[in-house]
């Protein structure tokens, strides 16, 4: 779970998302005090096959980039394993409280406690030594700010400093595991509801096929190519390129249409779109091999990416797109009147993008024949 995005400390000094509940009555041990202690897929219609031509040959040496998600998190009430602090050391905890636990360790120092713990006596159980251990640590001041990068946390060094001033209710110098996990799990709810609110986002994304007139502000856009760009990019090649059509060439691209149809057809749909956009990426040069293909191949998947991106900004923000692709971008008339050079660029469609008409709520809605049991397959 990354916080840096959806958390943000806008808290004044001892008014944090929460207040540490009552101490745990697992770990009875005290410190003394004074002491230095512790993702709908958006597709091409009518896409160009040749694009998606599958070699297993050719993959055979190929390792992707993957980023792991888990998406068992749906639970209700997050926070009610926080009711009983029985087992706060113990093996029920979520894969954030492992974490929080395990981050907690690194960086928290051994103390002096109360109870002499001999080492004969925790040799001989592991778990007594691990709570024990737990027990006996803290987080010090100058340690809590590196710990929250750890945990994805965005904060700044004031704002760790002011945390851990209103961690340590005992006042002792130092945050221990008791006192930090609470308001961790206040964190981890707050990010999972942007999570989910995100995840819908995902979800209601429709094409639109018909817009309002009113044109959208120059700032929608640039937000989303700003998302766009932010798409995974192996190798760092960069390869996509947007060019946005003014109504003139708009107007040109439409003629072409006419003199392809010879006439033939509705044209009123295109002329009614306000806003276009042409995707393209980087072209493989002919003597560049096998190797320039896969990068070809690389670069049309990360502009895909960018382009899907680009999708759920302009939605987030109230725009409907519709991507699309055609034997009209494929001809070189197209390319010309939108300055693709073909012998450097590939065309990989084009974004209209406005106010739907009606509304988002109008579009259509996302049909999908399977669902998530029917494409997951796990293997031991």
């Amino acid at each position: 779970m990354i916080f840096s995005s959806t958390f943000s400390f806008n808290f004044a000094p001892r008014k944090f998302a929460a207040k540490p509940r009552s101490a745990p009555a697992t770990c009875k041990t005290k410190v003394y005090a004074g002491k230095p202690e512790p993702q709908e897929t958006a597709a091409l219609d009518d896409a160009d096959e040749a694009e998606y031509e599958y070699n297993e040959a050719d993959f055979a040496d190929y390792t992707s980039d993957y980023s792991t998600v888990d998406d068992n998190q749906e639970k209700d009430g997050f926070l009610e394993i926080y009711d009983d602090y029985e087992n706060i050391g113990g093996f029920d905890l979520s894969p954030f409280e492992q974490h929080a636990r395990e981050v907690f360790l690194t960086y928290a120092q051994q103390v002096s406690s109360t109870i002499d713990l001999d080492s004969d006596n925790l040799a001989a159980d592991n778990d007594t030594c691990e709570n024990s251990k737990i027990a006996n640590s803290g987080i010090l001041q100058k340690d809590l700010y590196s710990m929250l990068q750890t945990l994805d946390i965005d904060a700044t060094m004031e704002e760790s400093l002011i945390l851990h001033k209103y961690l340590d209710v005992d006042q002792s110098g130092l945050v221990t595991l008791d006192e930090f996990l609470p308001w961790y799990a206040e964190a981890v709810d707050a990010a999972q509801q942007s999570a989910i609110g995100f995840q819908n986002l995902v979800k209601s994304r429709r094409t639109i096929n018909k817009f309002d007139a009113t044109e959208v502000d120059d700032g929608v856009l640039r937000r989303a190519l700003e998302c766009a760009i932010a798409a995974p990019n192996r190798r760092g090649t960069e390869p996509w390129r947007f060019i946005k059509l003014g109504k003139e060439t708009v107007g040109r691209v439409v003629e072409l249409r006419k003199q392809m149809q010879k006439g033939e057809g509705s044209f009123e749909s295109w002329t009614k779109v306000p806003h276009w956009v042409v995707v393209t990426y980087t072209r493989a040069p002919p003597d560049s091999g096998p190797d320039g293909k896969m990068q070809q191949r690389e670069d049309f998947k990360s502009t895909c990416c960018a382009v899907q991106n680009f999708l759920l900004s302009m939605w987030s923000e109230g725009i409907g797109t519709k991507w699309t692709d055609g034997p009209i971008q494929r001809t070189p008339e197209f390319a010309e009147i939108c300055g693709v050079d073909l012998e450097k660029e590939k065309i990989a469609g084009v974004v209209w993008y406005g106010f739907a008409k009606g509304g988002l709520n109008k579009a259509d809605k996302k049909m999908r024949r399977k669902g998530v049991e029917e494409v997951l397959d796990v293997l031991p």
